[in-house]
């Protein structure tokens, strides 16, 4: 009975295989056309492209790419050689295996990130906000324009003039 539960156990095994850079839909597109079932789940990210903010989609783990495999009848080798891919992650000369709970959670980040579009900004020129952190929470401002990755400028009402600081998107919310 215990080498029945090793054989479901190893049935349901995912594994993690490091790739080359930038060639996790690659690997997993080839490693799919082999028949073996893949996680690559990936975050939206804004980024600077040519001096613009833009949101872009990329893998929440850069190189690496998650496997189930039932390791009595995978082809490790085969597997390792595939293009794209470098070698499995390996602890104690054995390929480490991801806990089932930890697959749960991704296979459904990987669900939800197949599911998001390119998002438009979270505000737009001229739009009320309030900020909602820092040493001005709680007044009310009107959104000007993103200044970098992480921060914008907004128009402030401060002693009957309007003044335009800098400060983190995060700590806006629509009013």
């Amino acid at each position: 009975m215990g080498n029945r539960q090793q054989d479901k156990k190893a049935v349901d095994a995912w594994y993690v295989l490091h790739c080359k850079g930038k060639q996790e839909q690659r690997a997993q597109h080839n490693i799919e056309n082999q028949g073996y079932t893949t996680c690559l789940p990936r975050i939206k990210r804004q980024k600077i492209v040519q001096g613009k903010r833009v949101d872009c989609i990329e893998p929440l783990f850069p190189n690496y790419i998650f496997i189930q495999l039932d390791s009595n009848t995978a082809n490790f080798n085969a597997l390792r050689s595939t293009r794209g891919v470098n070698n499995f992650v390996r602890f104690g000369g054995m390929p480490a295996t991801v806990p089932s709970e930890v697959m749960t959670t991704l296979l459904a980040l990987e669900q939800n990130s197949e599911n998001q579009h390119t998002a438009q900004p979270a505000f737009s020129a001229g739009e009320k906000v309030t900020i909602s952190e820092g040493p001005f929470a709680g007044l009310q401002a009107i959104y000007n324009m993103p200044k970098d990755e992480e921060r914008c400028l907004v128009f402030l009402d401060m002693l009957g003039q309007q003044q335009r600081i800098e400060i983190e998107e995060t700590a806006l919310r629509d009013e």
